[in-house]
């Protein structure tokens, strides 16, 4: 009990615990600690616990065992490593032990190219077929969005149509919108090239009838495929010029391509008809080629002849707008938040991030809360394609605006959200996704790379990239255009890419990742400039694109190590053989081109190479010469000396000249190893299949002999003997 020092004072009478003490004063007696049953049944009952636990975790796990498909459709660009595990129902782990034993080392995490995907496929016993693949212009000019919803149907009006000016680059796209607006547009641009895309809108009186029309211009350039797929994407009518004395043209060809992935009508404008050299009939010839037949023919195809200078057949095309928008019954529901495109952002010093944005349903209004891909912000500001200041926007007016946190890429959709938390929460979840996109750019596995480049001196090697771009439509054109150069020896990988002016971050990121500065139609100040020379980083500025793609091929170029080439000189063949020891002499007939001192020797014998030197001694009967021409005999020594020489022997002379390699002759040399590659592991499967398949004829002929020995005993229990 409780004594008087003080100790236990507080101790619930009964000594363990107050539990202890209830129960001995409730006549209860000591609590039960133990069951009744023995301790071997206790352990029994335990140990069938937790057997049965363990079979229902088995079952639950087999309940939910990920099955592989029974099909695997491969993608042209390959899959990540996460895809290929979902598909085929097993690990990263399980991925990287197959392929480390075709001899190719990967990392988690990964992105697989095409071939790689198949043999991953193939070990884990799964089909596969390749996933029909669209063209690249086709994906990016289909209409992806329907921007219209059921609850609009009571709320819908006519809406200006969107028309976008297509066609080969210098065939007066933008001569022919600038005598539309009445303004000369064109002189600003660089050599007559629209690098940009740009967006206006026009009144112009059909009829009695005033009608606004929205025009987009799109650049003519090849290398600006995406900017005019977008276009196509976003409009109603495309209006594709050609010039009549030029006729139909690469980009011609591909603009009829985004026109009609897009499933928008076409109307041709053959411009330049002011020229002596015009022909409009071979125009519609070649364009007849294209499937785009005009109504005079038969077809469903408008072709207006126009001309940007005298302004020749203007409003004949106008008029055809018009009514082509008319027969497509335009509409939209104005009363509604806004929804579209964006048509083109660029950075500015003064106001930031500014996005020309295309409204194609709602309104679109002061203090919005606009988000578009991994940006968002609150509209501070509307000017329309007039430049003045606007409160509001509706459906198929273009506007540009301000207040968005960050450049947006061209070509996104933008939406307006109710509060700036919520388009916080999305904007983040985004730029989160584009990050790892980012940091996997560049890091495809190729299983030509690696399985080829086992070896060999060059390898795969990377080139970091940061570019920057005047507005960010041209940075997908850059992007797309270095893409485009084969990269199976050089990979590029882009840290950033993004529209504003070179900063002193960007020129930080180059030399801490050994990378390269683009600069196209971007700003570079002087303190740019010379932190870049204190850094040591290569900073390049362009204004023309082929100039910047020329400058990044030679730059790849010069990570490429020369290649020696073989230059055959002579063939000879050995008659007899001379002399004693390793001082072995080939007495030797030349039989092709000529034999020279000091070149090259390959000796074969029987088509398998049996030395490899170089010339030694070259006599003509008994004269040391330099050079034996075809038809004569001589002896030749090998250089180191060689005592190996049989009649027969096939003695090949021929230099080594160096050789600069270039991106495609070293791609075509990789595709040649490959291909070897490839035709060793086909005839190691065959040898490996063949070799199974008669295991397989050897065991049914043994199954076969001891069915036929079992059932010879049954008809003849006593066996042969007891007859």
């Amino acid at each position: 009990g409780p004594g008087a020092d003080g100790f236990n004072v507080n101790s619930p009478p009964g000594g363990r615990g107050a539990a202890a003490w209830k129960n001995k004063v409730r006549g209860r007696g000591k609590p039960k600690v133990f069951s009744d049953r023995s301790g071997s049944d206790q352990v029994a009952r335990r140990r069938g616990g937790k057997a049965a636990r363990a079979a229902q975790r088995r079952a639950d796990a087999e309940a939910n065992k990920a099955v592989a498909v029974d099909l695997l459709e491969v993608p042209p660009e390959g899959m990540t490593m996460d895809e290929i595990c979902e598909q085929l129902a097993t690990t990263q782990a399980e991925i990287i032990k197959v392929l480390f034993m075709k001899g190719i080392a990967i990392q988690m995490g990964q992105t697989l190219d095409r071939e790689t995907v198949i043999v991953v496929a193939e070990a884990r016993g799964v089909e596969w077929m390749e996933e029909e693949e669209e063209g690249e212009w086709e994906n990016d000019a289909r209409k992806m969005t329907s921007f219209y919803e059921e609850e609009d149907e009571e709320d819908l009006v006519s809406r200006p149509p969107v028309v976008t000016i297509m066609g080969h680059v210098d065939h007066g796209k933008t001569s022919l919108l600038d005598f539309i607006r009445k303004s000369k547009v064109a002189a600003g641009e660089a050599g007559g090239i629209t690098q940009g895309i740009g967006a206006y809108q026009v009144e112009t009186l059909i009829g009695e009838d005033t009608k606004t029309i929205t025009f987009l211009d799109t650049p003519g350039h090849e290398a600006f495929s995406a900017m005019r797929a977008r276009g196509a994407r976003v409009t109603d009518v495309a209006i594709i010029v050609v010039a009549a004395d030029d006729g139909v043209r690469p980009q011609t060809k591909e603009a009829v391509a985004h026109a009609q992935a897009a499933g928008v009508p076409i109307i041709i404008a053959i411009n330049k008809m002011d020229k002596e050299s015009s022909n409009p009939e071979r125009v519609k010839e070649e364009l007849a080629g294209l499937g785009v037949v005009c109504e005079a023919w038969g077809g469903d195809t408008a072709m207006i002849e126009v001309s940007a200078k005298t302004g020749m057949g203007i409003d004949k095309l106008l008029e055809t707008i018009a009514l082509t928008a008319e027969v497509e019954e335009l509409v939209a529901n104005p009363d509604r938040t806004a929804r579209g495109t964006v048509v083109e952002a660029y950075l500015d010093k003064q106001r930031g991030a500014m996005a020309t944005l295309l409204v194609q349903t709602g309104t679109l209004r002061m203090g919005d809360v606009v988000l578009v891909g991994a940006n968002y912000g609150k509209v501070r500001a509307i000017t329309d394609a007039a430049g003045k200041p606007a409160e509001e926007a509706g459906p198929s007016t273009p506007v540009l605006i301000m207040g968005l946190d960050g450049v947006p890429i061209a070509g996104e959709e933008f939406d307006v959200c109710e509060t700036e938390n919520e388009a916080r929460g999305i904007a983040e979840t985004r730029a989160a996704s584009e990050r790892n996109a980012r940091i996997m750019e560049g890091s495809t596995v190729s299983l030509s790379n690696l399985s080829a480049a086992k070896g060999d001196n060059d390898g795969v090697q990377m080139m970091n990239l940061i570019v920057k771009t005047d507005v960010s439509g041209s940075v997908e054109a850059v992007k797309s255009a270095l893409l485009a150069l084969p990269q199976d020896r050089v990979i590029l990988r882009f840290l950033l890419a993004a529209a504003g002016e070179v900063n002193e971050s960007d020129i930080d990121l180059a030399a801490a990742s050994a990378g390269i500065v683009l600069a196209f139609n971007a700003n570079v100040s002087e303190k740019v400039t010379e932190r870049a020379k204190q850094q040591r980083v290569e900073l390049r500025e362009f204004d023309v694109i082929y100039g910047l793609v020329d400058e990044v091929r030679a730059a790849m170029e010069g990570k490429l190590s020369g290649v020696m080439d073989e230059v055959f000189v002579g063939r000879a063949e050995c008659k007899a053989v001379f002399g004693g020891g390793n001082s072995k002499v080939a007495g030797c007939l030349v039989v092709e081109g000529t034999l020279e001192s000091k070149k090259n020797l390959r000796v074969t014998r029987k088509g398998k190479e049996v030395y490899k030197g170089k010339m030694g001694s070259l006599r003509r009967v008994k004269d040391v010469v330099k050079k034996v021409e075809n038809g004569l005999e001589c002896g030749v020594g090998a250089d180191p000396e060689w005592g190996e020489w049989k009649a027969g022997d096939i003695l090949e002379c021929f230099d080594v000249v160096p050789r600069v390699q270039t991106l495609e002759s070293a791609s075509t040399e990789l595709g040649t190893k490959v291909s070897e590659i490839k035709a060793v592991e086909a005839k190691i499967k065959a040898a490996a299949e063949a070799a199974a398949g008669g295991a397989v004829v050897k065991q049914m002929e043994l199954t076969g002999k001891q069915k036929w020995a079992a059932g010879a005993k049954a008809n003849n229990p006593g066996g042969f003997g007891g007859r």
